[in-house]
């Protein structure tokens, strides 16, 4: 059976639709930022519901939600959450369905802030399938968060959520999708061998979350064997995103291609420094310095008053204080460790740690100043403060986004990962816990929630502190580095 998910893998790149089904195994693992943005959209979801207080949730999967649905159908109900239907090699899961006269209208739920294409199609595959499986449909609607709304007491779902119609857009697209589907299930019925020739038209290698096929091996064949047989513009596109190695690429298939299309990549690093130029954007800088860097959390529903979908909520921040150049490193840091509004707390506490002289240093400038912005109208006693911390605020990002200081190694990135392995190799993130920002962000809901066990909390708490301690360590170092570069 062809599902609704699967078809829109489908027409994001027609080899992910058979790979999913051959080789699961070669998925990445859901890391914390991708599955905070799942956990958000099932929130979303399960919110959505206030819409239709006497809705009934339909139970089970496949066979067994489609029994479970037909039913409820028998029964009377007029609103269904969560229905299932199956019906000529095709089955989907509806999030809401609305009875309306002698029809029925359909409501996909999103976490967006806007109607996209995809959800176009997701709701035209939608009522496909319930049309086959002898329903009457009426509108399609797409169920989407409204950014405007700000929480004040008790949220009305009528207003944080927005009932777009939609229905015009998924008839038009309803002839592309019908043929789009015939095309799915004939990649489902590929056989292996044939599933593999599928791979040399692959549309967009370089988004595709199998990249272990394309830098390792698959039964039979390797990348790099089928290489020959890749159009030249398909061969172009994975040497351009390093999917293939051109060491490991025959010397003639190279040539044939021309030396345009080689990576300009060697093992011997390209490193261009404008000393003069750093030396005129750090000699602005007014001791003491501030290194600053927050944590944040984003959840789709606002959880405290005053707040939009998706704002940002700022509830730790570390801060390293260098008061003169050769004075000793010192640091501060907050954490929320409570499930209540952060931002008074972590206002109060800021600007006690951050004096009223001297340069504000970030790795890049909008977010934290975005923040500042955000708690000053929060927090109006300390307004004056955080303006004050933005008007002092230096992006040391900017000494590599300007071209100040090039390392072909970045390869083109001026992330922080990016820049500290090369710059200060013997600093990492690798002897941590959390490694990256997205778990951060994630933990901060385990650590306020009264259910989790004390132990893990404390445990919890030094991990997330160690790793925006070392947010902003890596800058004091990459600071010393352009100092020293610049001399």
């Amino acid at each position: 059976m062809l599902t609704k998910s699967h078809f829109l893998r489908f027409l994001e790149c027609s080899c992910q639709l058979w790979l999913i089904k051959q080789r699961p195994d070669l998925l990445p693992e859901i890391d914390a930022a991708l599955q905070r943005i799942f956990d958000e959209g099932n929130k979303v979801d399960v919110f959505a519901k206030n819409l239709f207080p006497n809705g009934v949730e339909i139970s089970g999967f496949n066979e067994t939600g489609a029994r479970n649905t037909k039913a409820a159908i028998e029964s009377g109900a007029k609103v269904l959450f969560q229905p299932t239907f199956g019906k000529d090699g095709l089955t989907c899961r509806c999030d809401i369905l609305v009875k309306r006269g002698k029809g029925w209208d359909i409501l996909e739920v999103k976490s967006s802030t806007s109607v996209h294409k995809d959800h176009i199609f997701d709701l035209a595959f939608q009522r496909i399938c319930l049309e086959g499986a002898g329903l009457t449909i009426g509108k399609t609607f797409l169920v989407h968060i409204n950014n405007q709304y700000v929480k004040d007491g008790e949220i009305d779902p009528h207003q944080i959520l927005t009932s777009e119609d939609i229905t015009k857009q998924v008839m038009d697209a309803l002839p592309m999708a019908r043929k789009e589907i015939t095309k799915a299930k004939k990649t489902l019925a590929l056989t292996e061998e044939a599933g593999l020739e599928l791979l040399k038209s692959c549309s967009s290698p370089g988004s595709c979350e199998f990249l272990p096929l394309y830098i390792g091996e698959i039964p039979h064949e390797t990348i790099y064997s089928i290489a020959p047989a890749l159009p030249p513009k398909r061969l172009k596109a994975f040497l351009e995103r390093g999917l293939i190695k051109p060491k490991q690429m025959p010397t003639d298939i190279l040539e044939s291609l021309g030396d345009v299309v080689l990576p300009k990549k060697s093992t011997k690093s390209v490193v261009e420094i404008d000393k003069e130029g750093i030396k005129s954007e750090l000699g602005e800088l007014t001791y003491p310095l501030y290194f600053l860097d927050y944590e944040t959390s984003f959840p789709a529903i606002p959880v405290f008053d005053g707040y939009r979908p998706y704002q940002q909520m700022t509830f730790q921040y570390s801060v390293h204080i260098l008061r003169t150049p050769k004075g000793k490193l010192e640091q501060k840091e907050y954490i929320h460790e409570t499930f209540t509004d952060p931002a008074k707390a972590i206002a109060d506490a800021l600007v006690k740690d951050v004096g009223p002289v001297g340069s504000v240093i970030v790795w890049n400038q909008r977010f934290e100043a975005s923040r500042n912005e955000e708690l000053g109208e929060m927090v109006p006693k300390h307004a004056k403060a955080l303006r004050s911390m933005n008007e002092r605020m230096f992006d040391l990002m900017q000494i590599v986004m300007g071209g100040l200081y090039i390392d072909s190694r970045f390869d083109g990135s001026a992330s922080l990962k990016k820049v500290l392995p090369v710059m200060v190799p013997e600093l990492s993130y690798s002897d941590l816990v959390i490694q990256e920002g997205g778990t951060a962000s994630a933990s901060w809901a385990i650590l306020t929630d009264p259910s989790t066990p004390k132990k893990q909390k404390e445990a919890l708490k030094r991990d997330m502190l160690a790793y925006c301690e070392r947010d902003t360590l890596a800058m004091v170092e990459l600071y010393r580095k352009f100092l020293e570069a610049a001399e």
